[in-house]
């Protein structure tokens, strides 16, 4: 019996067979992704987005009220341009349909042509030739012609080759595709929606739904309706509250770079951003609502993966210090813990500069808090470093400061167990001395040593690894959880200054005391020295919570005794200075 009316069980099953039609044909769509850039993921990104629809959206008799849900579902899980507009035309629709059990054909009509021109306010950019072209095409023909037709299945009957006609002029709208010869990837994606959900229509049987593994779908980022970005990074986030209009939103946002869209509704937006400036902007975003699920791709990481030198990728975690410009040069994946201010979740040393942590801390009524990367934020990178690389070395802060290396292991243990050469090792330290072993891990996988020599330096150099850290306060250390109630109240009643360090398994301890920082200094210098004597100091870096300038004086007493500089000198990551507080320094040294 032909539909002519649809409610929310028949609207999520409609969807049900769009979605099926797009995920099958992932490949094809990821094949024909050509602009700007030839990244071959649009067909990733929309099943990222469809399946984020299918798995947590809750299926209600009203049609608005399904339809809200799987705004909210598809806005979360939305990846890429193509994957966040299509969420948008989601989120339009249960704007349009708001407070409605029911749709029958001219509701329908409507919504979709509201929802459509919608996409445009949503985007700093919109061009022509893409998703948002055939959307827009097909909506108008349903507005125009819906009175001609008695039913959806008529309508979408016709209907969809009008949008097959309107994806093909594509070619002759953007002079890439036309050079090419391929329709745009994402309006494709589309289309294929349109037409699995006529198979819905002419009552076929809804086709098992393939699943595709986070290594089929490891690619984040895609070229849908953007200009070739100059930009570096791809920086994604929720914002949640009672937040300012779109175009207040757009207008805040734009000066940190392009391909800006902003998606959602007034209570719930999703926001993508090509950029250099990650934490100005996501500064910007916190002043508009709370943020959310926070994401930041490397847009050129595949380039530069395609120049790597060595067949072993090293990773680590954030907590182990080392500069930008060192994790550049010896390509070290680095994997951010979470990092939380009030109701605002952010990427350590990603999407949060040091300077604007260290004043939350000083002035948010609630402590800042840190927590673990999510077990897919985790495979997801180690299942794209598996494509690109012949074997991976995992370098974690102490097993015994931190549950990261538990959540690596438990991360890894599929590729693993798939019989992928994948090593989880605890560095059983922390900060400057886990930055120093991984950056050598690095060079050595730079200059092409076998994975089996490097976890033979790693196994030889972890036990003669050592980080010295003289704290300002006790009070940070208190804050957060990291020493006992009686200790530090003491030491703060008394203004002393601890020495933290690590022993031998891996465990935090106050290693001394003195009331002035020069003290402290001179008390560490005295030890490197003892050590050095002891047995040779082969290496060692400088970190600070910013304190560049003890710093940089520190790394010159220390040059004098050891007759050579630092391998470098660097800020500490926002999750230890939770601990240390500020103007913290320390040495990390490998004997």
């Amino acid at each position: 019996m032909k539909k002519t009316i649809l409610d929310g069980n028949d609207f999520f099953k409609l969807f049900s067979y769009g979605a099926s039609e797009v995920i099958s044909n992932r490949d094809k769509l990821n094949k024909i992704n050509v602009f700007p850039v030839a990244d071959g993921d649009t067909g990733n990104n929309l099943v990222f987005t469809l399946n984020s629809v299918l798995d947590y959206a809750q299926v209600k008799d009203s049609v608005y009220e399904t339809l809200k849900s799987m705004a909210e579902a598809s806005l979360s899980g939305a990846r890429g341009n193509s994957g966040v507009i299509f969420a948008q035309y989601i989120a339009g629709l249960a704007s349009e349909t708001k407070g409605k059990a029911s749709i029958m054909l001219h509701d329908f009509a409507n919504a979709s042509k509201n929802s459509a021109y919608g996409l445009y306010n949503a985007l700093s950019n919109p061009v022509e030739g893409t998703m948002l072209t055939v959307i827009k095409d097909w909506s108008n023909y349903i507005v125009d012609n819906h009175k001609n037709y008695d039913s959806f299945d008529d309508l979408f009957e016709e209907s969809v080759g009008y949008a097959s006609k309107s994806l093909d002029n594509t070619k002759e709208q953007l002079e890439i595709l036309k050079k090419n010869d391929v329709v745009d990837s994402g309006a494709k994606g589309f289309v294929l929606f349109l037409e699995g959900a006529l198979r819905y229509l002419r009552g076929e049987v809804l086709p098992e739904i393939k699943r595709f593994s986070l290594s089929d779908l490891s690619a984040s980022h895609d070229s849908i309706i953007h200009e070739e970005s100059s930009y570096r990074y791809c920086a994604e986030c929720i914002i949640k509250g009672n937040l300012p209009s779109t175009d207040v939103v757009k207008e805040t946002l734009i000066a940190y770079g392009d391909s800006l869209i902003v998606a959602g509704n007034e209570d719930f937006k999703h926001v993508h951003i090509h950029t250099d400036r990650v934490s100005d902007f996501f500064k910007a975003i916190s002043k508009l609502g709370n943020i959310s699920r926070p994401k930041v791709d490397d847009i050129f990481i595949q380039e530069k993966l395609n120049d790597k030198k060595g067949t072993t990728a090293i990773v680590t975690d954030s907590i182990g210090d080392i500069p930008k410009n060192l994790i550049d040069k010896y390509m070290i994946h680095q994997i951010p813990l979470n990092i939380t201010v009030g109701e605002d979740s952010y990427l350590d040393k990603v999407s949060i500069s040091s300077e604007d942590f260290y004043e939350y801390m000083k002035s948010s009524p609630i402590y800042p808090n840190s927590s673990l990367p999510n077990e897919i934020q985790i495979k997801e990178k180690l299942e794209f470093l598996s494509q690109n690389y012949e074997n991976i070395i995992i370098i974690n802060v102490s097993s015994k400061l931190s549950g990261t290396h538990s959540a690596m292991i438990k991360a890894s243990k599929e590729l693993s167990d798939s019989g992928y050469p994948i090593k989880v090792i605890d560095s059983k330290v922390n900060s400057a001395a886990q930055g120093l072993l991984v950056l050598h891990a690095a060079k050595m996988a730079h200059a092409g040593s076998t994975m089996e020599e490097i976890i033979d330096y790693l196994n030889d150099k972890i036990p003669k690894s050592e980080i010295y850290v003289a704290l300002n306060t006790f009070r940070n250390a208190l804050n957060s959880g990291r020493l006992p109630k009686i200790v530090g109240k003491i030491g703060i009643f008394f203004r002393l200054r601890p020495i933290i360090s690590i022993d031998r398994e891996g465990n935090g301890s106050a290693f001394s005391v003195a009331f002035s920082k020069t003290t402290l200094i001179n008390k560490i210098l005295k030890l490197v020295n003892q050590k050095n004597q002891q047995s040779k100091i082969s290496s060692y870096c400088i970190v600070h919570s910013d304190d560049l300038d003890t710093a940089n004086s520190f790394a010159k007493e220390v040059t004098n005794i050891l007759g050579y500089e630092p391998e470098y000198i660097c800020e500490i990551s926002s999750v230890t200075a939770l601990h240390a507080g500020e103007k913290a320094v320390a040495i990390g040294f490998i004997r």
